[in-house]
């Protein structure tokens, strides 16, 4: 049985290098590009202007769609990708101006790019890993995005927002303008100026010795150089015609701008603001742990090795996780509140997306064809199964189960009091989500040298889920807790776990 196996897997990987396809794709003239979907995109700076794709399956090639307008190469994908997770796109240019990104799309350099000025922007997922040397460098991320940057700049101007997350400690500038909001993290090296302001729940932290220390900070932000927080506070009280009102009657002038009245009386000013009664609990980023929970409800994940022979379909141990690195980042961007009993009691939808890390405990690699472990005879309807092989070639330092979520919640709410910052609130429901993405990341070392392996497949992931929640709190403080009725994996195509998350929310919009 253990040598069929071995044919069995020697001959699926000689099939797969066989129907893997690189394509050499003439390209013009370009200096800006634009990457969308979930692609991997390798960048080298040389001589000529050349683009490859290399380990994709002849049916898929024309799925990877490429063209120039305008001087911007843009590359996307039209269907889903079936090919093995070694697709990639090599792109070799003379000159670069800017990179635009979306999506789940990864970008990542062969070598130095040297340019005069150069801008980076991304939303969604995003990941790109540079390194540049030029005159003037922009970077201006939103969502869950990834950057990491290495080299040198003159002027680096930063605008992060979401939960991304920016490594540019080991990129040496002079001077770096900041401006980050919600989750963000960012980490910049600046020698002679640093300024900016940072808001929400995002933290700023700068290396070197900056003699301009100008960062202001709002909220929950924090700023630091070199581990010394240097942020200030302002308060202040900005006033444009856009929603003023103004009444002048004998000694009094009214301004009423918004919720607030402002009052001049002879020589003397008063303000007036109408307070808030109720605050967005849904709108916001939240910050979770993961975990799995058994067919009977339980934690225990760990099996008696006998199980795999005696009823394989129960074995659950291979998706044991590492709790201190499975977590989950949502940023929740729409809200709607229909009233029933004034402020009180309502009814709350809107929108958000969701990404999930699990981190698996074990040294295993998940294959979504191991239906020979399970079933006793294989055909086209038994071979997706999702089980865990453990690996005794490769020792992982990073084996992570993601996935990506666009998710709709239906909650009823109730607060009890009148003033949004006072009230205590409780709401539950149901969130039903769409998987946009599941994939693996493994990351070993080879030869000392880390290696990086990203296997993008559903592995049977059950497309829709329908999760109970519950949020509570009191004025801007939210905890929360979901649990998916819905099985992570599709029926018979994998163990049966129910996903839960608890956590709290950061910053509420």
């Amino acid at each position: 049985m253990k040598t069929k196996l071995i044919t069995i897997i020697i001959a699926l990987l000689f099939i797969g290098a066989i129907n893997a396809k690189t394509e050499e794709r003439v390209v013009g003239d370009f200096q800006d590009l634009k990457v969308s979907n979930d692609l991997e995109i390798v960048l080298t700076q040389g001589e000529e202007n050349k683009l490859s794709i290399i380990g994709v399956s002849a049916e898929d090639l024309e799925k990877i769609i490429s063209a120039i307008e305008n001087g911007v190469l843009s590359i996307s994908t039209k269907g889903k990708i079936k090919s093995n997770d070694n697709v990639k796109v090599l792109i070799t240019f003379k000159n670069l101006k800017s990179i635009e990104q979306s999506g789940t799309s990864e970008i990542s350099s062969t070598n130095t790019i040297k340019e005069d000025d150069f801008s980076l922007k991304g939303s969604g997922a995003s990941e790109v890993d540079l390194n540049l040397e030029v005159n003037d460098l922009s970077a201006d991320y939103s969502g869950a995005s990834n950057i990491k940057l290495t080299g040198t700049a003159t002027n680096f101007d930063v605008k992060l927002s979401g939960a991304s997350d920016l490594k540019a400690a080991e990129l040496i500038a002079k001077n770096v303008v900041v401006d980050i909001s919600g989750a963000s993290d960012v980490k910049v090296y600046a020698n002679e100026s640093i300024s900016g302001k940072a808001s929400g729940a995002s933290s700023i932290n700068v290396k070197g010795n900056p003699s301009v220390r100008n960062i202001e900070s709002s909220g929950a932000s924090s700023a630091s150089i070199n581990g010394e927080n240097v942020s200030t506070r302002e308060l202040g009280i900005s006033i444009s015609n856009e929603g003023v009102e103004k009444v002048v009657g004998n000694d009094t002038t009214r301004i009423r701008w918004g919720n607030t009245n402002i009052l001049f009386i002879n020589d003397t000013l008063q303000l007036e603001k109408k307070k808030k009664k109720r605050r967005a609990h849904w709108a916001g980023i939240d910050l979770g742990v993961n975990g799995f929970l058994n067919a009977n409800n339980g934690f225990d994940l760990s099996n008696d090795p006998s199980l795999a022979l005696t009823n394989p379909k129960e074995v659950t141990q291979f998706m044991e996780l590492n709790y201190s690195k499975s977590w989950a980042v949502s940023v929740n961007f729409m809200e709607f509140f229909i009233k029933i009993k004034e402020h009180h009691f309502g009814f709350v939808t809107g929108l958000g997306t969701e990404w999930n890390n699990y981190e698996l405990k074990h040294n295993v690699r998940l294959n979504p064809e191991g239906g020979s472990y399970v079933y006793p005879t294989i055909d086209e309807y038994t071979k997706d199964y999702t089980w865990g092989e453990i690996d005794t070639i490769n020792n992982y330092s990073k084996n992570r189960f993601k996935t990506w979520f666009i998710n709709a919640p239906f909650l009823l709410e109730l607060n009890t009091g009148d003033h949004k910052n006072k009230s205590f609130h409780i709401s539950a429901g149901a969130i039903v989500g769409f998987d946009v993405q599941t994939k693996m990341k493994y990351v070993y070392k080879e030869n000392d040298a880390e290696q990086k392996e990203k296997d993008k497949q559903s592995f049977n992931t059950n497309p829709f889920r329908v999760s109970l929640t519950a949020r509570v709190g009191i004025g801007w403080f939210n905890v929360f807790a979901t649990y998916s009725l819905t099985p992570l994996f599709e029926n018979n195509r994998g163990p049966e776990l129910y996903p839960f998350t608890v956590g709290v929310t950061l910053l509420g919009f």
